[in-house]
């Protein structure tokens, strides 16, 4: 089934041809929320409250945006609304689901070329199908991201023919709840897909994001070929980490910095997130100044620790799977992505 498309032109148009080019991949993603909302018993009116109420903001502020969700309303033949309810994931929230992600930016005297590679594990315990999108707009920009079919508001990770490029991991703990008051005026979480419609280097989207209203807490990379910079995210708060010359950043689902780290959750509540920290720096100092493009994918295709793995697969009481691996290269311009479990998708063999 196709999985890497081609859209061109408005948003409104964008989003047609994205429907049109992977309906059945989307119809499958709205029956799998379907599915979750049945199963969870949601408060429905309540539900459908707060998704208007969203929906709103994001036509009065973000009009791009909801053009974009008609199209692949209009494209696919699903209804406009179920594609919202697929676009506006209240069903992510913390009672409801946790997204379990890893990311590594890795560049300079790190890399065994120089080059600058961004790499995320987007790991989800509701396996949203994933495509590679590739866009170009009316005045010549291109964006090539990694994202759930028929979504356009939390890509997993995305650069621009400007250079810049964005990912993304979820924090979540009892200590910084969602603030669900701020449906009227905030997306649930950080849209990267604006930072790379909008901003042309990695200094402007930082101040970009710092700017941003949100509901929740997150970790983001952003770099382009001069700077790069990890961002703790609260709904209030940012703390920046700049790439201090030695090449790496990364970050699981925690934070690191000693100004947040006490919102943390319980190491023995949420063991995943510290295992995945800690064997991401264990692999990355093993091949320190010799990192290559197939050092990064074995990163994420590791198995070390069992259920606290990096590389997710489910299992009794740990549903989270590793629903898509993408990497970008930022001086090459090109996007690297397996679809569903990097181990599984991107095959290799040794003659070593």
């Amino acid at each position: 089934m196709k999985t890497i498309i081609d859209v061109a032109g408005t948003p409104y148009e964008q989003g047609f041809s994205e429907g049109q080019q992977l309906k059945e991949i989307i119809a499958g993603n709205v029956e799998l929320v379907k599915e979750k909302m049945a199963k969870d018993h949601m408060d429905t009116d309540r539900y459908k409250e707060f998704v208007k109420r969203n929906l709103e903001f994001m036509e009065r502020c973000h009009q791009d945006i909801y053009d974009e969700i008609k199209g692949i309303s209009d494209g696919s033949g699903i209804p406009f609304e179920d594609i919202v309810y697929l676009n506006i994931p209240a069903y992510f929230m913390k009672e409801y689901f946790n997204q379990e992600c890893s990311m590594l930016m890795v560049r300079g005297k790190a890399t065994c070329d120089g080059n600058t590679y961004v790499i995320k594990n987007r790991d989800m315990s509701m396996y949203i199908e994933q495509a590679v999108i590739r866009r170009t707009y009316p005045d010549g920009l291109k964006i090539v991201e990694i994202n759930g079919a028929g979504t356009v508001t939390y890509p997993a990770c995305g650069m621009n023919s400007y250079g810049l490029g964005v990912t993304n991991t979820g924090f979540w703990s009892a200590k910084a709840p969602t603030d669900v008051d701020r449906v009227d005026a905030a997306h649930i979480f950080l849209n990267a897909h604006i930072l790379l419609a909008e901003c042309k280097s990695a200094r402007e989207a930082l101040e970009h994001l710092k700017a941003t209203p949100r509901m929740n807490g997150l970790n983001v990379i952003i770099v382009d070929t001069k700077d790069a910079y990890c961002v703790e995210m609260t709904k209030d708060d940012a703390v920046v980490q700049e790439d201090d010359g030695t090449g790496v950043l990364f970050r699981s689902n925690h934070y690191v910095s000693e100004q947040l780290k006490h919102l943390n959750p319980d190491p023995s509540q949420y063991t995943s997130t510290y295992k995945r920290y800690d064997r991401i720096k264990e692999l990355v100092e093993e091949r320190y100044g010799r990192l290559r493009f197939q050092d990064l994918f074995r990163i994420m295709s590791d198995h070390e620790n069992g259920v606290n793995c990096i590389c997710r697969h489910p299992s009794e009481g740990y549903p989270a799977k590793s629903v898509s691996s993408s990497m970008f290269v930022l001086e090459d311009g090109e996007a690297w992505a397996t679809i569903g479990n990097p181990c599984e998708h991107l095959r290799y063999a040794s003659i070593k």
